[in-house]
């Protein structure tokens, strides 16, 4: 019998609540800005997104004890909200996202690494460091939430579990 997405995503939840969820780049940024500046969705580098998306982020997020993530997403996620916001809007944001990003603190992002060793040179050639790295740690029992279809595919190639955020659109009637 097959699952249906709703089904998967409270099963993952149940699964993974305590151990935490793997966020990409883009599904990061939105979660960002939905919660410190929701009105900025919709704009420059979350075009796609509409404030409802951000909503649903937030609201599947929450369902896991913490957000995981690596030094090179938060690299890329730090760099784009540069170029979505400037001024003191750049600059409340940033006071905000310091401690999440810098900070071993118990709201603070908690950082996976990868050995490089680990990392297939196909799969590099592919899909570069940040998303190569993401796939093999969904290898590692862990649980990426990405709205990158090359990483998705890839992730759940390997035998690893993620969910695509367009199928969670999708699901929700926002797309």
């Amino acid at each position: 019998m097959t699952q249906t997405l709703d089904e998967k995503l409270h099963s993952f939840a149940n699964r993974y609540g305590a151990r935490g969820i793997l966020l990409d780049t883009n599904v990061l940024l939105l979660l960002l800005f939905a919660v410190y500046q929701p009105n900025m969705i919709g704009r420059k580098r979350l075009e796609k997104y509409s404030a409802d998306d951000g909503a649903l982020l937030v609201q599947y997020v929450g369902r896991f004890g913490r957000i995981l993530t690596t030094p090179h997403v938060l690299a890329e996620t730090s760099n784009l909200v540069r170029q979505i916001v400037n001024g003191r809007l750049r600059t409340e944001l940033f006071t905000k996202l310091h401690p999440q990003f810098c900070l071993s603190l118990s709201d603070s992002f908690e950082q996976c690494t990868v050995d490089g060793r680990h990392i297939d040179g196909e799969l590099f050639g592919r899909l570069g460091l940040t998303d190569s790295s993401l796939a093999v740690l969904v290898q590692t029992e862990q649980l990426l939430l990405t709205d990158d279809l090359d990483l998705y595919v890839a992730a759940i190639s390997n035998g690893g579990n993620a969910i695509n955020f367009t199928h969670m659109r999708e699901a929700a009637g926002l797309v």
